[in-house]
């Protein structure tokens, strides 16, 4: 189907035009941030559909994310790490990593790729804190590192190759099955429900996924901010 993709505006959100100063010439990025930092910025900086200006700053960013990724995979792992439960921190991750898949997945079948982006950095940002424990190592961390990289090689194609090949993969990152998600392990265990009274946010309480109705009116009815505009009130 035809998906007509918006404008990339000038710094000045202006359209780009010699006789503003305004354009960009994206091949001088390439040479110093690499063409990936280029695509990826591209995607990242609004709604496809939408365009939006472009921003030196916020290429940079994503340039740091993208050295943050390498790092995370070529690095080796801390030689002192904190000890956690391993069980529980195994599965957490499981979960994160389903949960990115499913995201990733879904954005961009409906190419929104600023939050497709979003995603995989938010993703790496978990990873990063991960690696510092002793559940960086375990065959769930490499499944994670895994589903990073191969979900990174449609934006950012030539890093993924690169890192797909230290990782000791087979060639090419492009020609492997696209990771797959469950449902079941990408089921948050814990969500925050809104608590409002007469249509007004009064307070927020924390339960398990598979929580029952009577159970959450009776922990919303219990919180303070609930408290204080139902006492005495129907």
């Amino acid at each position: 189907r035809l998906f007509n993709q918006g404008i990339i505006l000038g710094e000045d959100n202006e359209k780009m035009s010699k006789s503003r100063g305004n354009v960009v010439n994206p091949d001088d990025y390439v040479q110093t941030l690499g063409a990936d930092s280029v695509r990826a910025f591209l995607m990242f900086v609004g709604p496809w559909e939408e365009g939006g200006p472009w921003n030196s700053r916020g290429i940079e960013g994503v340039y740091r994310f993208l050295n943050r990724v390498w790092n995370l995979i070529v690095e080796p792992l801390p030689q002192t790490r904190e000890k956690v439960d391993l069980k529980q921190a195994r599965r957490e991750l499981r979960r994160i990593i389903h949960k990115t898949i499913k995201k990733v997945t879904e954005d961009m079948e409906a190419f929104h790729f600023n939050t497709m982006i979003a995603a995989l950095m938010q993703f790496n940002n978990y990873l990063v804190k991960a690696k510092q424990t002793t559940v960086s190592g375990t065959d769930t961390w490499n499944e994670a590192l895994e589903a990073l990289v191969l979900m990174l090689a449609p934006p950012c194609p030539h890093i993924a190759e690169e890192l797909w090949q230290r990782m000791g993969k087979p060639y090419s990152v492009h020609l492997q099955r696209w990771p797959q998600w469950n449902a079941e392990l990408a089921r948050d265990e814990i969500i925050t429900l809104i608590v409002q009274v007469n249509g007004r946010m009064r307070d927020k309480i924390e339960v398990p996924a598979n929580v029952s109705e009577e159970a959450v009116k009776e922990a919303a009815l219990a919180t303070p901010g609930a408290k204080r505009h139902t006492t005495g009130k129907d």
